[in-house]
């Protein structure tokens, strides 16, 4: 071991670590694994993360920089997180300097101190104790002051300024010495929490659950709980964390949306009191880095949080729970290319604690584990409340004529269930007003200039949307082709659907819940409270409505293309299709009055959507684990994906190519391997580039990772990605 030479994480998309010196001030100092460090990099000084001491006979010694600043003074991160971190760098492929800056929130990856917010307090000094008051003739607010703080003790700025006293005064009794300046942290917790004494009543097959997990709290088992919608899964686990947290252990808690925080934190708080947070991007950085703190110190029992929370240390970790573990938010999209699912569950088996998996509509992967024995499987059948599932009604389409893709028995349905003072959800996927722009004269169609894919026409704010890419146009005043100014509006979306229901039910609210309506801090919490008042009232969404919430006054849910998604290029399209319906049919009926939904569908002789009009998802997901079984499709085989993009098509298609003969070359593709590609993404142009893909399959996930650690260093050669930008997917599931 050197202790002058110490090998640095940099977040930057590279392999290597760095290597620096440690100057003379330092070389007493013993450094961490996991020291935050500031470090010259380039000609800026970054934030970088100490992670071992350097090879003493390394060449070029004189080359390498000096450290700038130890930031802390032991680690932020536990040995368990950092083994976490040098794990999913392992297995995810990507840069471990990277990997590990997600485990700290933005205000900690810029360098800031890791405390709580300050405040300032002022408090009196030994010679302000003894101090002749009748000195202060010519100033009274200074004597005022002096007498408040020898009363009441140490008071802060903010209080005292309530009092009139000035910050002035202040600094004028500090300069006679006779006061003293103090900066104390703020936790945000000031109380432990009170609890509720009311419970709710347990059924039976949530006591049966509960047991099972009491049962094995001190493992690292990992249970999934599939029940149905209404079932009181949040029930069982609300209670096996409170068995953990009487021992002084705390929880995290995943949710895959942020629009479910407020419903959870509310629920978790009712039952555990203020020491409950949640964690997620809504929040500023100030907040972010307070319940950062506070789950690391101890100070919160449970941390609710999306997909990102999976990092966040805790001091006493007992439990991790995965709320709606199917959903596809808990994968990251880009760069780091993570399962959030997936990371819980690796770092429960670090921690030696149990998971829950937690679902209506458990993933085929999940499934199939509880199936062969590797999770625990839980069933709910039955709702909480005693109620019914709802009754699926297929309205089938064909013939029919549609007024904005509502046909007349459902514009009946819809004004029947508001007439008894129930609430009604219309269930649309698709933001916006219409689907894209056409103009009437010459069929010009408002396609994006950056993707594969049409332009949505919004409402509020009027414009032109790709959902893809971001990019936004002003609407058109004439065609672009023809020059003709008279278009027609395609297709239907959320806002178009909220516009014709406020029009056909004036009487009665409408509201509009998606991810544009909910953008401003808050607005789904208040969208919440209008609805949990119990009014007739319309809720018109997209998917954001379709997991996890709890609308007693649901009656009816309405799917207007049902169709949607039935025939997808994706083999995973089916399966989505029926967490999605069964999902958002699940709103309906939760609690005396009974639910129904009915769904808009051309294609009700078609055997998935005969399925799902059972209402049976577990059926369902058994004939698609025993197809995928027959075709060795995921779980039955692991899958690497690898992309390339760059501004023409032709030379992503070249670069993965030239990958595939390098492995061929150098005799890595086994026989056991099968490989699909080049081919072009299921949308090839998106945000301005073209993209490809390859993917690698193969029975043992060991042949397929030698075979990318084997690749990486090829593909960071400076030749091959000179015009190529390249991704690396472990375990993916979109195919767009």
């Amino acid at each position: 071991m050197s202790g002058d030479l110490i090998d640095v994480l940099i977040p930057v998309p590279l392999l290597e670590n760095f290597t620096y010196k440690v100057p003379k001030e330092y070389k007493n100092k013993k450094f961490k694994k996991g020291l935050r460090l500031k470090v010259p990099f380039g000609n800026r000084i970054v934030t970088g993360i100490f992670w071992a001491y350097s090879d003493s006979i390394k060449s070029k010694r004189a080359s390498y920089k000096y450290i700038k600043e130890i930031l802390d003074e032991d680690p932020l991160l536990d040995k368990t997180l950092l083994d976490l971190a040098d794990w999913a760098s392992r297995y995810y492929h990507y840069p471990l300097g990277e990997v590990i800056s997600y485990f700290f929130p933005p205000t900690l990856r810029k360098g800031a101190e890791a405390r709580f917010r300050r405040s300032t307090y002022w408090k009196v000094t030994d010679k302000g104790d003894f101090f002749d008051l009748s000195i202060f003739k010519r100033a009274p607010k200074q004597r005022e002051a002096l007498e408040l703080l020898r009363e009441r003790g140490d008071m802060s700025q903010q209080s005292l300024k309530a009092y009139g006293i000035s910050a002035p005064i202040l600094n004028n009794l500090s300069k006679k010495e006779l006061i003293k300046k103090l900066s104390i942290e703020q936790p945000p917790i000031q109380s432990v929490g009170s609890e509720t004494t009311e419970q709710k009543k347990l059924t039976t097959e949530q006591r049966k659950s509960i047991e099972v997990i009491s049962k094995e709290l001190g493992s690292s088992k990992i249970f999934l709980i599939n029940g149905v919608t209404g079932s009181g899964k949040t029930e069982v686990y609300l209670r096996c964390i409170k068995q953990l947290v009487d021992q002084g252990k705390q929880a995290l808690v995943l949710i895959p949306e942020i629009g479910l925080a407020p419903q959870a934190e509310r629920r978790f708080k009712e039952m555990f009191g203020d020491r409950v947070a949640s964690f997620h991007s809504a929040k500023n950085e100030r907040e972010r880095l307070d319940v950062w703190l506070g789950a690391q110190r101890g100070l919160y029992d449970i941390v609710i949080g999306t997909r990102s929370s999976v990092f966040i240390p805790m001091k006493n970790l007992g439990i991790i729970v995965v709320d709606e573990e199917h959903d596809a938010s808990f994968k990251q999209a880009d760069r780091f290319r993570y399962s959030a699912r997936d990371i819980a569950l690796y770092r429960a088996k670090l921690n030696r604690i149990p998971t829950l998996l937690a679902s209506a509509t458990p993933s085929v992967e999940s499934m199939s584990n509880a199936l062969n024995g590797k999770y625990k499987l839980l069933t709910l059948k039955h709702r909480a409340t005693g109620a019914d599932l709802p009754t699926f009604i297929p309205l089938d389409l064909k013939g029919k004529v549609l007024d904005e893709g509502f046909s007349e028995q459902l514009l009946e349905e819809i004004s029947n269930e508001l007439n008894k003072k129930n609430q009604v959800l219309v269930f649309l996927n698709r933001r916006g007003f219409a689907c894209s722009l056409i103009c009437k004269s010459c069929g010009w169609v408002s396609y994006c200039d950056r993707c594969d894919a049409h332009m949505t026409l919004h409402s509020n704010p009027i414009q032109l949307h790709c959902h893809h890419c971001e990019h936004k146009k002003p609407l058109y005043t004439e065609c672009p082709s023809c020059k003709h100014n008279e278009f027609e509006s395609y297709g239907l979306g959320t806002e178009r659907i909220e516009t014709y229901l406020k029009k056909r039910f004036n009487q009665f609210p409408v509201l509009r819940i998606d991810s544009d309506s909910t953008r401003k801090k808050n607005a789904f919490t208040n969208y919440l409270k209008v609805i949990d008042e119990g009014e007739p009232l319309i809720l018109v969404g997209t998917q954001m409505l379709a997991k996890g919430h709890h609308f007693p006054d649901v009656t009816l849910v309405a799917i207007l293309d049902a169709d949607s998604g039935i025939f997808s290029a994706d083999f995973r399209g089916s399966e989505r299709v029926a967490q999605l319906i069964t999902q958002v049919s699940g709103r309906a009926g939760r609690e005396k009055k009974p639910g129904k939904v009915i769904l808009q569908t051309y294609c009700q002789e078609h055997p998935q959507m005969e399925e799902l009009l059972k209402g049976d998802y577990e059926s369902f997901v058994k004939k698609i684990i025993k197809d995928r079984a027959s075709t060795k499709s995921p779980p039955f085989s692991f899958q690497i994906k690898l992309q390339a993009e760059s501004f023409n098509g032709l030379q992503s298609r070249d670069f993965l190519v030239t990958c595939l003969d390098y492995l061929n070359n150098t005799q890595h593709l086994s026989k056991g391997m099968k490989t699909i590609g080049p081919l072009p993404s299921l949308m090839e142009k998106k945000s301005g580039v073209y993209r490809w893909e390859v993917s690698f399959f193969s029975s043992s996930r060991k042949s397929l990772h030698n075979l990318v650690d084997h690749l990486q260093p090829f593909l960071y050669l400076p030749k091959q990605t000179r015009k190529v930008r390249w991704s690396i997917d472990v375990d993916p599931i979109s195919t767009v």
